[in-house]
């Protein structure tokens, strides 16, 4: 059977500047030469995985939105999005708790700017995405698979409360970054329902990963493996913990394995 390793973005394949280590680069190259699959599996949107830097080092296919947009050799095999209703729930508890969020889409991501001024994130995203950045306007209909936003001040269990059980929400500490979707839906169950349309068994499946938005999926495939950068959580999570990112983490993880 074909092996298949999944592989989160920030912190993992990238640091939070963006540099992708020439170690990573050779790892990736190695393991799509000895015959196994490598696929991205992020938080991140559709439409905020265009660099192409990234994209250049070789996937198979990608898992994004945390399990809601899946893609094989380019074609997309799901496609999961919150519909009109949902989305209007969500703005009015967080603009309730005034929490600035931005609407992530597989075409799209829609910002309220207002919201965020000279806020460095939303700088990266006027830079990266360029045109496929909008501004969130009235009750217009957007396609958005989940939604990050700013904690802030806000009281992050009455806001959970308040969205509901139908939506999952993790919290990305230290810096208060919420990320919210539909209820049942994780990088994990992107993983499975990818595996299931290709044939590939549990037992082959790898994930490199390093923060609390990779815990279900270091748990759910059969050899989970924590960055050494990475968060407590996600350490814990992990059947290994490789090194660091710029100390050949990727690298390692992969020798440890026989992978490469």
């Amino acid at each position: 059977m074909k092996k298949a390793v999944f592989f989160d973005i920030d912190g993992t394949l990238w640091d939070f500047k963006m540099n992708i280590p020439e170690s990573t680069k050779k790892a990736l190259k190695e393991l799509r030469k000895n015959g196994y699959y490598a696929f991205l599996c992020s938080g991140r949107s559709r439409s905020n995985i265009k660099s192409p830097k990234l994209l250049a080092l070789g996937f198979d296919g990608i898992v994004a939105a945390c399990g809601t947009h899946i893609e094989f050799e380019g074609e997309k095999l799901f496609e999961l999005l919150l519909t009109k209703e949902q989305i209007g729930h969500i703005l009015a508890v967080l603009r309730k708790h005034q929490i600035p969020m931005v609407l992530e889409g597989p075409n799209y991501i829609y910002v309220d700017e207002k919201d965020f001024v000279d806020d460095p994130y939303v700088i990266y995203l006027r830079n990266e995405l360029g045109e496929n950045l909008k501004s969130i306007t009235g009750t217009a209909q957007y396609e958005v698979n989940k939604l990050s936003a700013e904690l802030g001040n806000a009281d992050v269990e009455l806001v959970r409360k308040e969205l509901g059980t139908e939506f999952d929400m993790i919290v990305h500490e230290p810096d208060g970054i919420l990320e919210i979707g539909q209820a049942g839906h994780s990088k994990a169950s992107g993983i499975e329902r990818l595996c299931a349309s290709l044939g590939i068994a549990k037992e082959d499946t790898y994930a490199f990963g390093d923060s609390a938005n990779d815990v279900e999926m270091l748990e759910f495939v059969a050899h989970g493996i924590a960055m050494g950068n990475g968060t407590d959580v996600a350490k814990n999570a992990a059947e290994f913990v490789t090194t660091d990112i710029h100390k050949d983490g990727i690298w390692n993880g992969l020798k440890h394995y026989g992978l490469i």
